[in-house]
């Protein structure tokens, strides 16, 4: 088995990937395999010196296997593949597939992690939950935590929680976006122009982005920096608790969980029924 990473889509997530193990130097960028059936992503790859295919037998021998597909085609992926050497190391960012699937669709046996970056991992500034399979050495959860690492912060949970890690940090960059187009159309409507407006609301969320990120203060100690009494912070906020803003987040953070929950139970179905045609072979 070689000192390779076989990375499988390279999507967002699988060119992050690539690019943490990179700039991390983890791995070079010959040790590196790229599987994606987009000639333009097998492009992208090569031109950074991966090696890349649409040819799943490219990958057979990599010592690390990062999934970065989306659930719903790793059914017909995992078939494909077939089973995989106890000894590979396999590393997911699929929504809705458990460890344990990932083992009935390759390996008994097989170490895995299981993480959830967001959409900063582009920028080495995500927040990645994860968690191991009993299987994974302390040499693997170091190799792991280094590649999660290069993207950002990572945190282990409990897999149980992940539909509520997905929820919460997982698409809660998609929040503060929306957040954003509403403060910037707010603003265009109080006279100011687009540009103007964007520039605004921009910096003020990355001035305040970057005050809680230094965690010297809790946001609600954050939040009352700002707010006099009486004032026009005050007014506003007032607008935000009299719509109900907090029961609003909460009821979203909800929808978000039990989506996730309604997906994964459908990705445990397409890959126990995929998982028993791999076996028989």
């Amino acid at each position: 088995m070689s000192d390779s990473l076989a990375v499988v889509g390279f999507g967002s997530m699988g060119s992050a990937l690539v690019a943490g193990a990179l700039r991390s130097n983890l791995f070079s960028p010959t040790s590196i395999l790229v599987l994606d059936p987009d000639p333009l992503a097998r492009k992208r790859a090569g031109a950074l010196g991966c090696m890349a295919s649409d040819d799943p037998s490219i990958i057979a021998d990599a010592s690390m296997i990062a999934f970065a597909v989306k659930p719903q085609s790793f059914p017909e992926l995992a078939l494909k593949i077939g089973a995989l050497q106890p000894n590979t190391l396999v590393v997911s960012v699929m929504a809705g597939v458990s460890i344990a699937r990932l083992q009935e669709a390759f390996c008994d046996e097989l170490s895995c992690v299981r993480c959830m970056p967001n959409v900063a991992a582009q920028i080495g500034l995500a927040v990645t939950t994860y968690a191991c399979s009993p299987q994974c050495s302390d040499g693997d959860r170091d190799l792991v935590l280094r590649l999660l690492g290069s993207m950002g912060t990572t945190v282990e949970i409990q897999e149980n929680l992940f539909d509520a890690a997905t929820a919460t940090s997982g698409s809660g960059p998609a929040y503060l976006f929306m957040l954003a187009e509403s403060m910037i159309e707010s603003a265009i409507r109080l006279g100011f122009d687009r540009p103007t407006a964007d520039r605004l609301v921009r910096q003020a969320l990355l001035g305040a982005a970057t005050l809680l990120a230094r965690g010297e203060r809790t946001p609600s100690e954050l939040r009352g920096m700002v707010t006099s009494q009486g004032g026009t912070t005050s007014a506003a906020l007032a607008i935000f608790e009299a719509h109900g803003f907090h029961s609003m987040v909460h009821d979203a953070l909800h929808a978000a969980r039990d989506r996730g929950r309604d997906l994964s139970a459908a990705a445990a179905k397409q890959v126990a029924q995929t998982s028993g045609s791999i076996q028989s072979k």
